[in-house]
């Protein structure tokens, strides 16, 4: 792929690159993969519950990191993006901003990479800030459609010039299909499937688990946007709370993605920690919420080869899993991102399956300029 040159960085975040607590659950994995063990639902009406999509035909396998591996999970590492999706129309809508051109189409709001060692001892789940800057490549729809080529582009512009200008399942499949072959890009190491889970669907299941319990470290008051307040310390949020503590951004923090990246792992723990200790996952309702928030790729949208891959992570410690936000730095545009060596260190780690070292994963230390 050809090279261009990114800006320098100015200066680096405090909350760059930050591990979060070794609690945190398994996640959205937890939420998307773990449930579909569950007993007592039909084989057909879990299947039914899941819209995926074939994407090989607009993936170039000429351009593609690797080997292509085998069909089967079993005895390798597994590589999923997971995607989140911003689009605010419809049951999306979370704060009055429906009808906007901006808002109601499909775009992604949250993104990582999550690995599962070939052992299966072992998962990591990387955020990749949705304002990093980067070189996405041209892109081929569902639809036929090509998009082009951009150098120094946000990550998240991936999606959207891939999903173009609708909120339709078909969209979404080109879109994350677009940040995959950008993910690929940035890394040098072949992803294997992708999970979207829609705005509407984070609060259906946070609903279906009977609301979760979030620690809030700061107060939010965001009287202009989202009209969203909460209080600091131990708080229980409903599906909609859960939603606009997701989302939010003005009036707590400093307002950056990186910053919202954090609140959204916690969420995500929160979520992954209720599912995992109680008996929701045998309930039907649980099944069905939960199940029809996804679009995937083809592999991993069939429910033989998402219960196996289930079924043989489920004994993972928690003392091994661990959830890294990219490691970046303030780009010359400090609306901007972009990673830093040790990003390259993290992507390297996963690419040979060992485990990422505290101090790639660590941030940056350069000293912000006077």
């Amino acid at each position: 792929m050809p090279q261009f040159s990114k800006p320098r960085a100015r200066h680096s975040s405090k909350e760059l690159g930050r591990r979060l607590a070794r609690r945190a659950g398994l996640s959205l994995l937890a939420v998307t993969i773990f449930v579909v063990s569950a007993a007592g639902f039909a084989w057909h009406n879990i299947q039914s519950r899941i819209t995926y999509f074939n994407v090989d035909s607009i993936l170039s396998e000429d351009d593609r990191p690797g080997t292509k591996p085998p069909d089967s999970y079993d005895g390798r590492a597994v590589n999923l993006l997971v995607l989140g999706t911003d689009s605010r129309s419809g049951d999306n809508n979370v704060d009055g901003s429906e009808g906007s051109d901006e808002v109601s189409v499909a775009r992604s709001d949250t993104a990582l990479v999550m690995h599962i060692s070939a052992d299966r001892k072992r998962v990591d789940a990387v955020s990749i800030p949705r304002d990093t800057l980067v070189d996405i490549p041209e892109c081929t729809t569902l639809d036929g459609g090509k998009t082009e080529a951009s150098e120094d582009a946000p990550f998240n512009s991936a999606f959207a010039k891939g999903a173009g200008d609708s909120d339709d399942k078909k969209a979404i499949a080109s879109g994350a299909a677009c940040t995959w072959k950008t993910v690929e890009t940035m890394t040098s190491f072949r992803i294997d499937d992708f999970i979207v889970v829609d705005f509407s669907g984070l609060s259906k299941v946070v609903d279906s688990l009977g609301g979760v319990h979030v620690q809030v470290d700061e107060a939010i008051d965001d009287p202009d946007y989202t009209g969203f307040k909460l209080d600091e310390g131990c708080q229980k949020l409903d599906g909609q709370a859960a939603l606009q503590y997701a989302r939010v951004r003005h009036g707590v923090g400093d307002g950056s993605d990186i910053s919202r990246i954090s609140r959204q792992q916690k969420l995500m723990s929160a979520m992954a920690s209720k599912a995992l200790s109680s008996n929701v996952l045998t309930q039907s309702g649980f099944l069905t919420s939960t199940l029809e928030t996804l679009t995937t790729s083809e592999r991993i949208g069939q429910i033989g080869n998402l219960s196996g891959l289930a079924y043989s992570v489920q004994g993972v410690g928690i003392d091994k899993i661990n959830f890294i936000t990219m490691p970046n730095e303030a780009a010359a545009d400090e609306n901007r991102v972009i990673p830093t060596e040790g990003a390259k260190k993290v992507w390297k780690a996963l690419e040979q399956d060992k485990p990422v070292s505290a101090d790639a994963a660590a941030p940056a230390t350069t000293d912000a300029p006077a």
